[in-house]
């Protein structure tokens, strides 16, 4: 039955509703049986900047779309990825219409086109009913629709220079548009110099913290046994803390901070880490997905897991107080779940079957609804938390164990198997060890590949796991922590004489995020090469690595490939061999270097990490570094014994060697590749339908 509002749960949502209809609101108002009161305060405002606004009326109405006799026009065509870009040309659009002066059919004929990521922005734009094509709507990401443009602008204009491309944007958001099209790999001819005008500010609501203690207080006047607070992005997370009285001068928690009945949570790793990093702060719930659903799987366990009063207590007495203290609502903040633990809530496995295609509305950046999702695409905004389906390992004992007596292995059957034994034998020199896939993708319009020269890129991926696991049967979790690496030279080192580089393309994303915005190809018309296609990417490796360091201070990354289980053409000529390394260095983003091995955009270091390099240009690499975006690496050829010598220190205690490990590893993940199926089993970890990519190659 449900309650009344007087007795329900109070399920803060710090973010603004979404109109029609909010999805959180709907979802948390049934959940167990009506008990929570879903209350939202909004946290971001979006403020317009006139002074760009009036810029971008100025170019409409002096014909900068225009081309006459002479007078080459200065913008080509317009960019839009956020409803708040739409909204503010919007504004111009119906001053300038309002006037009654200038004829916008003219000043914006349909000979510009208007490119756009996704359905919203695109419904946005034709509500203004001008003559310009709106193009681009089925790309659904950054990396999508900049392929997409440098195709079919291309097309439009083939003389050079060409007119430039206007981006409307916000204060907050990635340069994968930009970079792509302005990219110095690209003949001269085809580039397109993008113009990036930043129309809207998105900041903290100034009445944010005064509405939220509002509600505090209310609450607390009610006498609630137990109320949430959901985060979900890190704006507004020191107002909240504030509030809260949890905070010291230093802006860090108090050591004596008392949270009483308030539990927090996030919407993903993100905002979890923020509050950590920047707060000392551990929230007691990390979503599993950034959705309604993950969001209460991980109350629901969490409240399990403490056995948490969750029913109101107005008007209670005394010893139903005493009660719900003893079962755990109140707690100090030294009691806060650890950072590990917070991200594991109990989450079915799917099956491949499953993933690819129930019918069931996944969770994307328009269905989302994220706070901080001012662009339709996570692949576009520096905000959006792009936090997908994670697989998690409950960390209890069964009773099968492989390594040694005391290995615990995840409840749902992934491959990660703890074990202390194996820990505590661990080398000190490895970093950090896991599973390496290394991928290519075709140049636009191939659909075969006849060697390297026919590649657009190649790509490797590192898959981290804890560093005293061992690998057992079943598929690898999903861990949100994946990194994706670019390596624009298409092939790896293959002696001390090749060094090339390599940089960070994603962080601490998830292979749900890989698939579903990155592994798949796209397919797009132009008007005079007619459908044109971005190809799947072709995986042609898969095995085990090793980050080590050597007593001299160089770092290396070693591999052991697993996948092909006979390794051929494709893979030599790419510089892959049975087992390999090489030198890993991290440049400083804050040194020079030449342009053509510039990124737009530095790595976003914290200023801890930029100290470390001490001003040198090039640093040992921490994996911590390969968790930033635009982090560029120097790869440099080597032999794989320089990778995997012991140190001094671990020859006297007797620990296994790099070399070992990684041997041993290998065979782990061999016994668990034959175990699933084979070649095939890279398919199985991927999350992936092996019928919609092609087997692993090792010919042309």
């Amino acid at each position: 039955m449900a309650q009344n509002t007087q007795s329900k749960v109070p399920l803060l949502l710090l973010k603004t509703p979404s109109l029609p209809v909010d999805g959180y609101a709907e979802f948390f108002s049934t959940l167990d049986d009506s008990q929570y009161n879903p209350v939202f305060v909004p946290v971001l405002e979006h403020r317009f900047k006139q002074d760009t606004l009036d810029q971008v009326r100025l170019d409409i109405i002096n014909a900068s779309f225009i081309s006459t006799p002479g007078r080459p026009a200065k913008y080509g065509a317009m960019i839009f990825t956020s409803q708040r870009a739409v909204e503010a040309v919007t504004q111009v659009v119906e001053d300038i219409r309002s006037e009654g002066v200038h004829l916008l059919d003219h000043l914006l004929p349909e000979s510009v086109p208007f490119y756009v990521v996704g359905p919203a922005t695109a419904r946005g734009l034709r509500a203004m009913h001008l003559h310009c094509p709106i193009l681009g709507e089925e790309t659904g990401n950054g990396e999508a629709l900049s392929l997409f443009i440098l195709e079919h602008y291309n097309s439009l204009h083939q003389a050079s220079p060409k007119p430039h491309l206007l981006f409307l944007v916000g204060d907050k958001r990635r340069d994968i548009i930009p970079k792509t099209l302005q990219s110095t790999e690209l003949d001269p001819k085809r580039r397109s110099r993008v113009d990036e005008v930043v129309i809207y500010e998105t900041g903290e609501m100034q009445s944010f913290k005064a509405n939220f203690m509002s509600i505090l207080q209310k609450n607390k006047a009610r006498e609630v046994s137990t109320q949430w607070l959901v985060v979900f992005s890190p704006t507004g997370c020191k107002a909240m803390l504030e509030s809260l009285d949890l905070l010291d001068n230093a802006g860090r928690l108090k050591s004596n901070a008392d949270r009483g009945n308030i539990f927090v949570a996030t919407i993903g790793p993100t905002t979890r880490d923020f509050l950590i990093e920047e707060f000392g702060f551990s929230p007691d719930v990390c979503a599993s997905t950034p959705s309604a659903e993950g969001i209460a799987d991980g109350i629901m366990s969490f409240i399990k897991e403490h056995n948490i009063r969750t029913r109101s207590r107005t008007n209670s007495s005394p010893k139903s107080d005493e009660k719900a203290a003893a079962a755990g609502s109140k707690r100090k903040a030294d009691e806060t779940v650890s950072a590990e633990r917070e991200t594991k809530a109990a989450k079915k496995q799917i099956s491949i079957e499953e993933s690819m295609g129930d019918g069931k509305k996944k969770a994307t950046p328009e269905n989302s609804e994220m706070e901080d999702a001012p662009n339709e695409s996570s692949a576009l905004s520096t905000e959006d938390e792009d936090e997908k389906v994670t697989e998690e390992n409950t960390g209890e004992e069964t009773a099968k164990a492989k390594t040694s007596k005391d290995s615990s292995k995840a409840e749902d059957g992934t491959a990660i198997e703890e074990s202390s034994e194996r820990k505590e034998k661990m080398p000190s020199n490895i970093l950090e060890k896991g599973i390496i896939y290394f991928l290519t993708r075709n140049r636009v319009g191939l659909e075969d590949a006849e060697s390297v020269g026919d590649l657009q890129r190649t790509f490797w991926v590192l898959r981290p796991m804890p560093i005293g696991a061992a690998l057992g049967d079943g598929t690898l979790p999903d861990l949100e922590n994946i990194r994706l690496m670019a390596l624009p030279k298409k092939v790896f080192p293959k002696s001390h004489n090749d060094r090339f580089m390599t940089f960070v393309e994603k962080a601490s994303t998830t292979m749900q995020d890989l698939k579903d915005n990155f592994f798949k190809g796209v397919e797009y018309d132009t008007k005079t090469m007619g459908t044109r296609k971005t190809e799947d990417v072709t995986f042609v490796g898969e095995g085990v690595y090793a980050i080590t360091r050597s007593e001299d201070r160089t770092t290396h990354i070693a591999y052991s490939l697993t996948i092909p289980s006979e390794l051929g053409e494709v893979q030599e000529d790419l510089g892959l061999k049975s087992q390999g390394s090489f030198i890993i260095s991290v440049k400083n983003p804050e040194r020079s270097s030449p342009a053509n091995t510039r990124l737009p955009d530095p790595p976003k270091f914290p200023k801890e990490v930029i100290q470390e390099f001490r001003g040198l240009a090039w640093s040992e690499v921490k994996p911590n570094y390969l968790d930033y975006p635009n982090c560029q690496l120097l790869l440099i050829g080597e032999k794989v014994e320089s990778a995997t010598e012991p140190t001094t220190k671990d020859k006297k205690h007797d620990k296994e060697t790099p070399k070992e490990e990684l041997e041993q590893l290998e065979h782990e993940n061999e016994l668990r590749v034959e175990h699933l199926s084979g070649d095939d089993s890279i398919f199985h970890d991927l999350n992936i339908s092996k019928k919609d990519y092609s087997k692993v190659p090792t010919t042309w």
